[in-house]
């Protein structure tokens, strides 16, 4: 079936079935409604801020079950998410830019502010959207205002303030997958309302079931299951003259299973050894130890004060945060041979103290500036620990030829035939102190042209520490017969930098304006803690990266406030990007055994460009269409890295370095980076129509999102491209007349378009069919039922 044909259709058809009655009547009612945001640190309309802005309110993400950061790739197309096999191996990318290192002491580049507490790890953003204001997504450096770890972009996640007279909700959801196993259930319930006179509170609780949609061969079970649930409590307390607290008190537990590896296609050997499994791209099926963890706790509270000084407004910001999960990932027969990762996790606990001082001035019409710091405080631990059994000497010998084994290791059973256990160890605690300061003001010029610039100094300082211990021994006769230990006690890291932004703005009518945006971004240079040679990697740490963003842009108001029509030309350039590196061979001798390496280096320069045009529209009071297109070409113009596993010299730019015929790195000058489609684009549509006159509201609403080829792995694998595809999701609704019941049945991919999110290359020897994928639930037609009340 032609899906970009058949989504079209829908589209099409949607609009041509308007009836003609509500066309004439609810002409004249059609108006936007003005979207007020925060992406300065003030309240402004949304078209004033001369920046590429998307503003999801509350209604928006509800009615498109947005529920947590990876669902906002369904209307934000400029967004990509890359799952792991659990959160800490999440990744957001905006822009075609984004972090997937396994380094803890790599900080996002694509930051998430709550609340506005920025967020240290993007595991920490592994939470329930439930009962939100509305999410801010902004795209380019936003380095001046927000600091932190915001190079390619940033998302601002806003929950509910209590509200001023008794309120309360309660929603149900659930849903079942066509072909696939498994269903989902969730729960979202809140009350609201004053406690005294100037105290509000409001209560939000919530409870997710997933059942799996891979099938476990060995378990005879499906994975991964997930339970979560949680809650938030805010209070509000205005003292009726001059100000305002906030306290936010949050929590979130998920009892889970991390996502086993599924291989997509696999070397001769193991598909003889593995019949059972049905490699291909559309596998879901695996085979596991039982063993797979990723048990978490993610909570916060916020403290925020506004206090009214007239002119200005003093605002505190103290926030902290805290993530801990317990994780563990096992494989079977990892090359075809008897290679058992009988555990492959550990612990990981994160900690951060900000805050925030800011004082605002917005009563002038000629002037308006935000002058303030942030102070921020992390400490990230980490432990990790794996242990393989059944590792066959030949795999030994696959690297090292027999001659070369020395003899006192034949003597101790190094010989074919025999099997080696291995374990490896690595802790480590990595400790980041900022202090930025800052400042921006716009100038009003006059009434149509408006200058607005501002700067950041940040001061940086990060500590580290790690140790490992690794050993080999042959299973035959107990004989340790290599070991590695490693501790290095403290490492530093002090960094110094300035950020800044200039905007030109020009009101070219009393609702479109036109802007040229100049903004700067910068990452601290970090620690490599995932490198199979620690001690040279601490002694070179890699250096900080830095943005240069131009954006031209212009944001208009049409047709009498019916269509909304934002359009941003962008171009971004990284330099010393910090980007992770896959290595296969046996760097360390000391171990004998060849394994994967990953390390992390700076990938020299990237640039992403392109075009973002964002529309809505409400022709009619009955009828409301949003939509986005984005064109992005986002490549490396620097980068040497190593070759694919599998890659001959001349292949895609391999080249052989030392003579020996082999492949020894490639030239990714002009690659895509991974993750990021050229094209791609989404479309909502939304049609009421009143019952019974001026009674209840039946609506149907239809979304689809299409993107084009995407390839997922850095090194240009061959195998792990993911051609375009497009999902379409139906949904028709009711609601009644006074609106406080809603319900709600849809259809998620109606036409069952399969996909994947990831792919991750495993072979270790020169095969280069090894490759895992992941397949996401949404790759199935998905039916789903919801029901609401509010009073």
């Amino acid at each position: 079936m032609n899906n970009d044909k058949t989504t079209k259709a829908l589209i099409a058809a949607l609009a041509a079935g308007l009836p003609l009655s509500a066309t004439s009547v609810l002409a004249s009612e059609a108006r936007l409604e003005e979207v007020i945001v925060t992406a300065q640190k003030r309240e402004q309309n949304l078209q004033d801020v001369p920046m590429a802005v998307t503003a999801l309110g509350r209604e928006m993400l509800q009615d498109n079950e947005i529920n947590s950061v990876e669902d906002l790739t369904k209307l934000v197309p400029s967004m990509r998410f890359s799952p792991g096999d659990d959160p800490s191996n999440n990744s957001i990318r905006i822009r075609g830019v984004g972090t997937d290192v396994f380094s803890i002491a790599v900080e996002p580049n694509v930051s998430v502010v709550v609340d506005d507490v920025p967020v240290a790890r993007t595991e920490m953003a592994s939470f329930e959207f439930a009962d939100l204001e509305r999410i801010e997504v902004l795209r380019g450096p936003q380095g001046t205002l927000f600091g932190k770890n915001s190079t390619a972009g940033l998302i601002h996640v806003i929950s509910r303030d209590p509200a001023p007279e008794f309120e309360a909700f309660t929603r149900i959801s659930a849903e079942d997958r066509d072909s696939f196993p498994g269903h989902l259930m969730k729960t979202q319930a809140g009350v609201s309302g004053p406690i005294t006179d100037n105290l509000g509170m409001r209560v939000t609780g919530f409870y997710k079931q997933i059942d799996g949609h891979l099938v476990d061969l060995l378990q005879d079970d499906n994975l991964p299951d997930s339970e979560t649930f949680g809650g938030r409590i805010k209070l509000l307390w205005d003292s009726g003259s001059d100000v305002i607290v906030r306290l936010n008190v949050e929590q979130q537990r998920n009892d889970g299973d991390s996502s086993p590896l599924v291989f997509r296609s696999a070397s001769p050997q193991k598909t003889e050894k593995s019949q059972d499994v049905p490699y291909g791209e559309e596998n879901r099926t695996v085979k596991t130890l039982g063993n797979n963890i990723a048990d978490s706790i993610n909570g916060g509270v916020t403290l925020k004060v506004d206090w009214d000084l007239g002119d200005y407004t003093l605002t505190s910001v103290s926030g902290w945060r805290g993530f801990e999960i317990k994780r563990n990932i096992d494989l079977l027969e990892l090359d075809g041979e008897k290679y058992n990762v009988t555990y492959n996790g550990g612990e990981r606990k994160i900690e951060t103290l900000t805050q925030e001082l800011r004082l605002t001035a917005t009563s002038s019409d000629t002037l308006e500036y935000t002058l303030g710091a942030l102070y921020f405080n992390n400490r990230t631990y980490n432990f990790f620990e794996r242990y393989v059994e059944d590792i066959p000497v030949e795999a030994v010998f696959n690297t090292v030829s027999p001659q070369d084994i020395p003899p006192e290791l034949q003597l101790l059973g190094l010989v074919p035939g025999g099997s080696l256990t291995q374990y490896g160890l690595t802790a480590g605690t990595a400790r980041t102190e900022n202090l930025g300061i800052f400042a921006q003001g716009t100038w009003h010029m006059t009434d149509r042209w408006h200058l607005t610039a501002g700067a950041r100094y940040i001061i940086e300082k990060l500590t580290a520490d790690v140790r490992r211990l690794q050993y080999t021994d042959l299973d035959l006769s107990g004989a340790r017969i290599a070991e590695t230990r490693v501790n290095i006690p403290n490492a530093e890291i002090d960094d110094r930098a300035v950020t800044g932004t200039a905007s030109l703005q020009y009101d070219w009518s009393d609702s479109s304006t036109v802007y040229t945006t100049i903004s700067t971004g910068y990452r601290g240079g970090a620690f490599d803690y995932a490198n199979s040679d620690l001690e040279s990697a601490f002694r070179n740490p890699v250096a900080p990266e830095k943005a240069l963003a131009f954006e031209i842009g212009s944001k208009s108001r049409l047709l009498d406030d019916k269509l909304e029509l934002n359009i941003a030309v962008f171009s971004t350039v990284f330099n010393d990007f910090q980007a992770q590196v896959i290595e296969v061979g046996n760097e360390d001798s000391t171990n004998l055994v060849p394994s994967t390496q990953i390390r992390l280096d700076n990938a020299g320069e990237l640039e992403t460009q392109g075009v973002e045009i964002e529309f809505k529209a409400k022709p009619l009071a009955s009828l409301f269409v949003t939509g986005s297109l984005l064109y992005n070409k986002a490549v490396f113009n620097e980068f040497v890295s190593q070759c694919f596993t599998g890659q001959q010299p001349g292949e895609n730019g391999g080249r052989d370095v030392n003579g020996d015929g082999t492949c020894d790195n490639q030239d990714l000058a002009g690659e895509s980076l991974a993750n990021a489609p050229e094209w791609s684009a989404s479309l909502t549509g939304r049609y009421e129509h009143p019952l019974n006159g001026e009674g209840s509201i039946a609506y149907a609403q239809l979304t689809s999102r299409w993107q084009d080829d995407v390839q997922f792995t850095t090194v240009q694998h061959p195998l792990t491209i993911q051609e375009a595809y497009s999902i379409t999701d139906l949904r028709f609704g009711w609601r009644n007349t006074s609106g406080q019941m809603e319900l709600a049945a849809y259809v998620n991919n109606v036409f069952a378009q399969h996909h994947v999110v990831s792919f991750f290359p495993l072979s270790v020897d020169n095969s280069r069919e090894d490759v895992t994928h992941f397949v996401p639930p949404s790759a199935d037609r998905i039916f789903g039922f919801s029901a609401g009340y509010q009073w």
